[in-house]
């Protein structure tokens, strides 16, 4: 060993783990961290399931990924041997588990109806997700991570030995490190972390597109088809959120149909104006369709171009990955605009007809009347500024979620299935034509729409493989990502709103979104593919307002494009920015129902959230050697004292 690094690395084995974030928000916290203002530690100790935890002694409890919803619900009993347990949990370690319990029971980690607090109805009760646990909303304190499968094999190994001694030391511990800035601050809820400057608001930035592009400083005066589709998630590991199913399927779908529409000639003879949102912080509070139709409210910049009354019908995207049957279902809110809303469910269905050839053979039908309403989805912020807005949710399910790992970890690529979701792009983008040209298309036409099924296997590879991962052909011909595999969580929003945000603060799937549909949706794309000399290079922004600079990466610059793909920030409207003191907390607007059942959450400032093992000694141990080392030191004290005054003795008499 050369250096102190080196010794530190003998002792101390590093792990890889996800952790669950602690966040705040109007009334408090949620979520997961260390108790105190100090790092927790504790020896390892493994259980096979959630009953058979008992402890007599701190402990990090290390359990299968089958146990963990039932000894939280154990800690949730009111009994008095709960409350000494959990007082007794210094950390708890989640096994990487290779899916063999989800695949035969389902996991979700979030409530049985999704922000059911957001509905557009009465009905709170219904069981839209029945394998809901609703940990994501537990205020555990202690820290919780989902150990990476090497790190499984290793902490099980450490448990083994720690049970073979019988629990006497030495003792190989785990000592986690998540203490909030927030914590330290005694801020604990959003309003004083946001003034102390100890949290940012949860956010980020979602994407709208038109096609054709449009004029945004004197827009086009036709209705607008706005196609709508979600791209963030969240778990109760909120670094392992896929989303794959719910919601990012629907997301691949309106990708591969913009894709296949932008492929067709005369879009600029239709007869309405089609639209395209991709939206971000859905997950929480319905950040980014709140947020965009606040600014459409305000006319700002960032949706410059379009404005809430020229919104004729609204469709939006959701889970489409497991359609296995093909069957997909239209759900609309019994309040929608009879004639528009109408329209919406024929378009699908005269789409579904003209791919009665296809392999896939999809089908369209209308989801149960006995249902309470739409679902969870972002139509619902729509509905309550409108209660008549005509809008329908195209999903893979009727009554009940066909995703049994909604919002959990297990919602990865091998969730979703890539032919069903190039299905579900085909109907889209066919059905979009047919209401872009007031049902005017005949067959002949929706048949030359197709779309391109490698595309969307190359989406699914992108964003929800480890490898290619980022690093795929398809992103790197767009932008340079900032990490190789990217997470699905909306993150926080940093910086001021800028309606051409630094990249440095957006999300690498915003920016994929956003590059991608600016790329499809260019004036003249076909022309431009004959002539791509005419194109001015760029790195950042262009001279023309009306271009943007798109497919500018590390590699190669960019190319000016008028495209009309722009920025739109997404975070609570219930929070203001400004200049001088930063985030701040609004008052709730009169009749704001959104805003009033708004949690605003933010997360806390880390300073670093980290997990390492090594063995340790008992305390007695401890106290023993620090008293030899005191009496050593004390004693080499004297006996320097000693021999100084003996020499100095014998050099006088000398």
């Amino acid at each position: 060993m050369r250096s102190v690094p080196d010794l530190e690395n003998a002792m101390y084995q590093s792990l890889q783990g996800y952790p669950c974030v602690r966040l705040l928000n109007v009334t408090g916290e949620l979520g997961c961290a260390n108790p105190g203002r100090t790092k927790a530690i504790a020896p390892i100790q493994r259980f096979q399931d959630a009953n058979s935890v008992q402890l007599s002694a701190p402990r990090t409890v290390l359990l299968p990924s089958s146990a963990l919803v039932g000894f939280l619900k154990r800690l949730e009993e009111a009994d008095g041997s709960s409350s000494s347990l959990e007082q007794q949990v210094a950390g708890l370690l989640i096994e990487y588990d290779n899916l063999s319990f989800p695949e035969v029971a389902g996991f979700s980690a979030d409530s049985i109806f999704p922000q059911a607090e957001f509905a557009p109805y009465d009905t709170k009760s219904y069981q839209w997700n029945p394998t809901g646990s609703g940990i994501m909303y537990r205020r555990l304190n202690f820290p919780v991570f989902l150990l990476h499968k090497n790190s499984t094999d290793d902490v099980q190994a450490l448990a083994a030995k720690n049970e073979r001694v019988g629990f006497k030391y030495p003792l190989n511990v785990a000592e986690f490190n998540a203490v909030m800035r927030t914590t330290k601050a005694g801020t604990h809820t959003t309003e004083s972390c946001l003034r102390e400057n100890s949290c940012l608001p949860l956010g980020g930035y979602s994407v709208w597109s038109a096609l054709p592009a449009m004029n945004v400083s004197s827009p086009t005066g036709k209705p607008i088809v706005l196609a709508i589709a979600s791209m963030d998630s969240s778990s109760f590991f909120h670094d392992v959120a896929p989303g794959a199913d719910s919601p990012l399927s629907g997301m691949l779908a309106l990708l591969a149909a913009v894709d296949a529409l932008a492929e067709m000639g005369g879009l600029e003879t239709l007869k309405k104006q089609l639209v395209f949102l991709v939206l971000t912080g859905e997950s929480f509070g319905y950040l980014g369709s709140r947020q965009f139709l606040a600014q459409l409210k305000s006319d700002s910049n960032f949706v410059m171009g379009l404005n809430a009354t020229s919104i004729y019908q609204v469709l939006e995207v959701g889970s489409v990955g497991q359609a296995y049957d093909s069957t997909f279902y239209v759900h609309k809110q019994a309040s929608a605009a009879t004639t528009p809303t109408l329209q919406i469910l024929n378009a699908l269905k005269a789409a579904a007809v003209s791919l009665k050839d296809s392999t896939s053979k999809p089908q369209v039908k209308p989801a149960s009347p006995s249902n309470p309403g739409i679902p969870p989805s972002s139509l619902m912020s729509f509905v309550h500024k409108d209660p008549t807005t005509a809008g329908v949710v195209l999903e893979e399910f009727d009554t009940i979620f066909k995703n049994k790992f909604y919002h959990s970890q297990y919602d990865d690529a091998s969730n979703i299935n890539v032919e069903v979701i190039a299905s579900a792009a085909s109907l889209v983008a066919r059905a979009l034509y047919m209401l872009a040209s007031d049902n005017t298309a005949d067959t002949t036409i929706l048949k030359s729409i197709q779309v391109n099924v490698s595309l969307v296997e190359a989406m699914v590879g992108c964003l929800f493989h480890q490898e290619p991962g980022m690093t795929c052909e398809l992103v790197k011909s767009l932008m340079t990502p900032s990490q190789s595999f990217t997470t699905h969580y909306v993150g926080v929003f940093q910086g001021e709103p800028s309606a051409i945000p630094d990249p440095y603060y957006i999300e690498d799937t915003s920016r994929f979104v956003w590059n991608f549909l600016a790329d499809r949706t260019e004036l003249n794309r076909k022309e431009w593919k004959k002539f791509p000399a005419q194109n001015e290079e760029c790195t950042d922004a262009c001279k023309n307002p009306e271009e943007v600079c798109v497919a500018s990466t590390a590699d190669h610059k960019g190319r000016c494009i008028v495209s009309t793909t722009r920025y739109v920030p997404a975070f609570s409207p219930r929070l203001g920015y400004d200049e001088s003191s930063g985030w701040q907390l609004l008052p709730l607007e009169t009749g704001d129902t959104m805003g009033a059942a708004d949690p605003v959450y933010t997360e806390s400032f880390w300073s670093t959230i980290g997990l390492q093992v090594y063995l340790q000694e008992s305390s007695w141990f401890d106290e023993m050697v620090l008293f030899l080392g005191v009496s050593i030191t004390a004693f080499s004290f004297f006996a320097i004292i000693c021999t100084k005054a003996v020499f100095q003795k014998r050099l006088k008499r000398a």
